[in-house]
């Protein structure tokens, strides 16, 4: 087992919101999907709720000072290497398609003529390099990236303020069609909150205000950028991939006209530090599988490639095995199912969680 290594909870805090950010920032709700904008807007508050639900679990082992599976393991080791393979698999497929977004957001508006593979393997080395120097650095690395990252909407914010036009704000009194579908869609785009089942042994410190100000600042941030986008874009939003980088290039202002060499910076720090995090957890989880084995950080990233040559070569589709083993069901049951399992089987054994 690795040193273990401590980060305040509001590093947890900012480190899981640059992920949720990476995530928006590569796709905006409402803007792909049929839910009305009143529907998005509802999903993702009930999502909130659904999330502060599932994440009791976690928030009452963190006293333990283990990782959900290192507690699993030690009850069960089956159960425990069974636990450990899903959120493995999870963990490798979600850092996948993080990557295929990214490297398509590059792609296409950046560098067309670029081999994606390259792409791709450029950003794991760096991310495996950044997961190898552990949850301290990359925590330290997400306070200042989240406050470039609020510097750079806010620059979005004032240079669009004189297109917002409040006609593009419809509400939908039907909301309520679609809205389940709308809130496992937007719970399968928080995939981040199971680290939560990871990371609380790495927070000795009121973990609980950490884990519900996540909560409540991804519920901010998301529909502080629907709003925006919507009241902005209006239905322009729909006729492009990326409504959030149109939007920061909207306002007309020359000083933001080539705003997207700043959001691209952003974008790409970003990307890294979201992979470099999943690609460190998935290490600790081949680690406990197989205890032996080193360059733990290095074979996941290994094992994302190999995926990603599987799919690409084969001409396969990835979303449909992601939208399998990542969807909104997959998030509620690895956030709070194999938590609450956990957490009942150290109750009847008489056990402290």
């Amino acid at each position: 087992m690795e040193e273990k290594q401590i980060i305040s909870r509001g590093q947890l805090l900012l480190t899981l919101l640059v992920c949720r950010a990476f995530t928006l920032m590569t796709f905006v709700p409402l803007i792909f999907e049929e839910a009305s904008f009143t529907t998005r807007l509802a999903a993702a508050a009930i999502s909130t709720a659904v999330q502060a639900v599932l994440v009791i679990p976690i928030v009452l082992l963190n006293r333990s000072g283990l990782s959900v599976t290192e507690l699993a393991m030690s009850r069960c080791k089956a159960f425990g290497i069974i636990a450990a393979v899903l959120y493995l698999l999870f963990f490798l497929f979600y850092t996948a398609n993080s990557l295929l977004h990214f490297q398509s957001f590059l792609s296409a508006r950046f560098f067309k003529g670029a081999d994606s593979i390259l792409w791709i393997l450029v950003i794991l080395a760096v991310c495996v390099y950044c997961g190898c120097l552990g949850i301290e650095a990359l925590g330290r690395s997400s306070v200042l990236l989240f406050w470039i990252f609020i510097a750079a909407f806010g620059v979005m914010l004032v240079y669009s303020a004189k297109e917002f036009d409040p006609v593009n704000i419809r509400y939908d009194k039907n909301f309520g069609n679609g809205l389940f579908a709308a809130v496992m869609d937007d719970l399968a785009r928080n995939g981040e909150i199971c680290a939560l089942a990871f990371l609380s042994k790495h927070v000795k410190e009121k973990f609980r205000c950490g884990v519900y100000g996540l909560l409540a600042a991804k519920l901010v941030l998301v529909e502080a950028v629907m709003v925006t986008i919507t009241a902005v874009l209006g239905e322009f939003a729909r006729l492009t991939d990326y409504p959030f980088l149109t939007l920061g290039t909207f306002g007309g202002a020359r000083f933001i006209q080539r705003g997207d060499s700043l959001y691209l910076v952003v974008w790409t720090i970003t990307a890294v530090i979201n992979s470099a995090l999943f690609l460190h957890i998935a290490g600790g989880l081949i680690g406990e599988i197989l205890p032996k084995i080193s360059f733990r950080t290095s074979i996941a990233a290994a094992l994302v490639f190999v995926l990603l040559l599987i799919f690409t070569l084969s001409g396969a589709s990835f979303n449909g095995v992601y939208s399998l083993l990542c969807s909104g069901y997959s998030v509620a049951f690895l956030t709070g199912g194999i938590p609450l399992i956990v957490l009942l089987t150290a109750k009847k054994g008489g056990e402290k969680a």
